[in-house]
């Protein structure tokens, strides 16, 4: 623009509102979205086109300062949002949304008339608060609410931005609400909305429900990932459950899907607490075993050995001195504490 301005003023032309406002829009067709932001932003006054202008444009560059600003001028006048049309608005939520604001993503939904509010435009706002930090899963299940009032088709792939947004939510009973939900309305579950939930459930603690996702899973024939079986593990050792842990490492073997640092350490941990020290100490052992097996490289390997450690000096007499040398041999650790005779 700075080329423009410098042609017009050679040519003597005064540059005012009316020249940056013919210039904006000609300059967003060429797809000059810097100088589009910088035409509207030098304006003294803004109408209901320059600001359409300042939000296609700043959604289109990915400048999140100025998409906030002016999809905010946009929401608070009547006339202005208006002149916002279908991919506009598209392009202003996607943009909303990757940068996790909720805040101006909710109210740009909220100050839209009911019939433009539409799924797209609902899962914008909803994959916002799932990204926002802190999560806004209360946020979320408000907008969830409201499609449902509106008779608003709720896809799966708004489905799963809930489930992850749920994290967030105060209602411990968020994730069943939207599993049910899914059932009775006929959407089917796929991987991601499974690894979504069991996530959701296992930080909540609820094991056992965990347990019951996985044989739905099972039931439905969808194929468990490595993410499926690490959130489970990782939901076991938050139960102090090394029963669990240790059988799940095994069914993750059994499927052929590799195994890596964090499903060892979380099994380490469930054995580690695990109010049954006999117990524990040798599941810890067993863990040790597949290690073993596995031939990983660990990437947090002082970690892993810090944990086995820990785990089998809580009851050292439940794990074999021959199985334990053998292991310290293989993973070259040293898997038991020493005694320094002085």
């Amino acid at each position: 623009i700075a080329q423009v301005m410098a042609r017009v003023k050679r040519a003597g032309v005064a540059v005012d509102d009316a020249l940056l406002t013919a210039l904006a829009p000609a300059l967003l067709r060429a797809r000059k979205d810097a100088e589009c932001l910088a035409a509207v932003g030098a304006l003294s006054a803004r109408t209901a086109s320059d600001v359409r202008c300042g939000v296609a444009a700043a959604a289109r560059s990915r400048d999140d300062a100025q998409l906030r600003a002016y999809v905010a001028e946009a929401a608070a006048d009547e006339d202005t949002l208006k002149t916002l049309d279908d991919a506009s608005l598209k392009a202003a939520m996607r943009g909303l949304a990757k940068k996790g604001d909720h805040r101006t993503a909710y109210s740009l939904l909220d100050a839209l008339p009911a019939e433009r509010r539409s799924p797209l435009l609902y899962h914008g706002a909803i994959t916002a608060c799932g990204r926002s930090r802190p999560i806004k899963g209360r946020t979320a299940m408000l907008l969830w609410r409201r499609m449902k009032e509106e008779n608003v088709t709720v896809p799966r792939a708004t489905y799963n931005a809930l489930l992850h947004a749920a994290q967030g939510s105060l209602t411990e009973n968020a994730t069943s609400a939207l599993l049910a939900a899914m059932d009775r309305d006929g959407v089917a579950l796929n991987v991601v909305s499974y690894n979504v939930a069991l996530n959701s459930l296992a930080k909540q603690g609820r094991f056992s429900e965990v347990l019951s996702l996985l044989e739905a899973m099972e039931s439905a024939s969808i194929k468990p990932t490595e993410v499926t079986f690490g959130t489970a593990i990782n939901g076991a050792a938050r139960a102090n459950n090394s029963a669990a842990a240790v059988a799940l490492l095994g069914a993750q073997t059994s499927v052929g899907l590799p195994l890596g640092d964090p499903a060892f350490a979380s099994a380490l941990e469930a054995c580690l607490n695990d109010p049954d020290t006999a117990a524990g100490a040798s599941r810890a052992a067993e863990v040790l075993d597949a290690l073993a097996a596995a031939d990983v490289s660990l990437k947090r390997r002082e970690r892993v050995e810090e944990l086995a450690r820990a785990a089998i000096s809580r009851n050292r007499a439940a794990v074999d001195d021959d199985r334990l040398k053998r292991d310290e041999d293989i993973l070259g650790m040293v898997l038991q504490n020493r005694r320094v005779e002085v």
